[in-house]
């Protein structure tokens, strides 16, 4: 028997490992994406990684036996969390469908998808903050005896087109879990709704459920592409305007309007409109993982289809829907 070096005696010794900080709540769940493990908190989600994973011909013995990366500061807590990643996580089953569909693949891009949603999130919260502080700043000063000055927050253009360049990686992404389940259609990562909405008619007709969801996605996803195109490309048609003093003499607070390529979004509040950006890509993340399980997996010799789960039954409030069977009173939910 060939004798053990002593970089070997240590990767195979046992040991305990403490992932991420007591402020990240319990482990929740551990997830296995094709060679990855997946650690779930309620408030963080990081990777496990074995020293044999990074050096496999064991030629560093510094390094240590086992790493945790932190992958996004969202646990089983969090409302993007559940309703893209686990949603999928419960949905995008393995055994579920056929062997050429890439299912690690997409799981994998579902963890790239929850990480662009929070950078997102951020960059829109970043915004929010600052035209907040800017607000109280004015409101603070406004009936004292200083120059008269009206509130700005100086690059609200810039930040705008930051955070519709953020918001068009979302739909990259998804649209690269798609193509995974459509491989042979025609579909790109730069393909956009309404193509993916042609081609979903086309397979399913017009009154499909995944024909209709998509349909209602298209005016939001458009007026978000084209949003970034003209920010990003400095065209006409959109503008984005900071804190203006009315001939009132009230103050406006900073809005955006646009006219491009057919979509038209009138003049209004930024910081309302940036509000709802995050809810809807949420839903539209969802409710696409939900309609490509739907429509794509391969049902066995027992009734199975894809149901919102009871709220009563549910292991996480924001996981909605499950594969379920036609077993017992009111079935069983495959959560």
């Amino acid at each position: 028997m060939k004798e053990k070096r002593p970089i070997d005696r240590k990767r195979e010794s046992g040991g305990m490992a403490d992932i991420g900080t007591k402020e990240d709540g319990a482990i929740m769940q551990m997830i296995k994406i094709g060679e990855r493990l997946i650690i779930l908190k309620e408030k963080s989600i990081y990777e496990f990684i074995m020293a044999d994973d990074i050096d496999p011909e064991r030629t560093n013995i510094k390094l240590p036996n086992n790493i945790h990366k932190l992958i996004i500061d969202q646990g089983s807590e969090s409302e993007m969390v559940s309703k893209v990643f686990l949603t999928a996580n419960t949905l995008f089953n393995k055994g579920k469908f056929d062997e050429s569909v890439e299912i690690p693949k997409a799981l994998n891009l579902t963890l790239d998808l929850i990480q662009e949603l929070a950078i997102l999130e951020s960059e829109i919260n970043s915004y929010l903050k600052k035209e907040e502080e800017v607000s109280a700043e004015y409101e603070s000063k406004r009936d004292k005896p200083v120059s008269y000055s009206i509130p700005s927050i100086g690059n609200a253009k810039n930040r705008c087109t930051t955070i519709f360049q953020k918001a068009d990686h979302i739909e990259q992404t998804l649209m690269k879990i798609i193509t995974i389940f459509y491989p042979n259609d025609g579909l790109t990562q730069q393909s956009h709704f309404p193509k993916l909405c042609d081609l979903i008619k086309g397979k399913y007709g017009e009154k499909d459920s995944f024909t209709e969801f998509l349909e209602s996605t298209l005016e939001f996803m458009t007026v978000i592409r084209n949003l970034r195109n003209a920010l990003d490309h400095q065209l006409k048609g959109v503008e984005v305007y900071d804190f203006e003093l009315a001939a009132n003499s009230d103050v406006l607070a900073p809005s955006i309007e646009l006219d491009f390529k057919g979509s038209k979004l009138e003049r209004q509040s930024l910081s309302e409109f940036l509000k709802i950006l995050i809810p809807n890509y949420i839903h539209i993340c969802e409710l696409t993982i939900v309609h490509l399980a739907g429509r794509n997996f391969i049902s066995g010799l027992m009734q199975q289809a894809i149901r919102e789960i009871p709220e009563e039954k549910r292991r996480n409030k924001y996981v909605r829907y499950s594969f379920w069977s036609a077993m017992g009173v009111g079935g069983y939910f495959d959560q």
